[in-house]
């Protein structure tokens, strides 16, 4: 089963952001994936450098960036798109929210239950229930960013059976330096997942590289290049059955 991850650098420009991802799918589109997925804050103008109102940025980003998921999943509709994330107004709450896409249709969405102290700044609120959604090929289980340092929202995408779990994220620059994936690769190897890590090249070295993570290691991840990229991986499902089979023993 192959995954395709779009790693992204930010533009200062909505429209320069969705023409990048636009390119970046299309290239990912050759390869055949079942599921192609895109970084947190992908389209958000300079991404979170300024990150100070989350009413303004949605007013200024949600439409035009549901609308390029809408219609760039229907060119390709054979295939899952996993549109990184973005600012979602509902009920007079602003979620960061990330949406997966098959053919045109929205088939699920999830608000990243642990927004940082400079989204909660802004105005975002905390989401609540996981999301994981059954597809042909596996379980899709949703996080965002810093839900990964919350074990309890992991045990839950967990124990609702996630096989694949995308996580888009988007490190600011008071992030501190990380080498390498070892919380991740803790997360995929106790909890028997593989893990898409989605992130753009400005958070790079600060836990923002995207890779593809597995119980037993990092298979790939991007270069220090700040360039956009594609990686594409085929990933064994009977292999993560066996790994799975022996965590229960």
């Amino acid at each position: 089963m192959k995954v395709s991850l779009i790693h992204m650098k930010v533009r200062s420009d909505l429209q320069e952001n969705l023409n990048a991802a636009k390119t970046g799918i299309t290239q990912a589109a050759q390869q055949t994936p079942a599921f192609i997925a895109l970084p947190e804050y992908f389209s958000v103008p300079n991404n979170m450098e300024h990150f100070k109102d989350a009413a303004r940025i949605s007013k200024e980003t949600y439409t035009a960036t549901f609308n390029f998921l809408k219609q760039i999943s229907k060119e390709f509709p054979e295939l899952y798109l996993m549109g990184g994330t973005v600012l979602e107004e509902e009920d007079g709450k602003y979620y960061n929210t990330s949406t997966l896409w098959r053919n045109g249709d929205l088939i699920g969405k999830y608000h990243k239950r642990n927004p940082i102290k400079a989204e909660l700044d802004a105005g975002v609120s905390r989401g609540d229930d996981p999301a994981v959604f059954d597809t042909e090929h596996c379980k899709v289980g949703m996080l965002v960013c810093a839900d990964m340092f919350d074990p309890p929202t992991i045990k839950a995408v967990a124990d609702l059976g996630a096989e694949l779990v995308f996580l888009p994220v988007a490190a600011m620059g008071t992030h501190p330096p990380v080498k390498g994936h070892p919380l991740t690769f803790k997360l995929a190897m106790e909890n028997g997942i593989y893990l898409i890590k989605i992130g753009n090249v400005s958070s790079n070295a600060r836990g923002g590289r995207s890779a593809f993570i597995t119980p037993w290691g990092i298979e790939q991840e991007v270069s220090d290049a700040l360039e956009d990229s594609v990686l594409t991986k085929d990933f064994d499902m009977k292999k993560l059955e066996e790994y799975r089979k022996s965590l229960n023993k």
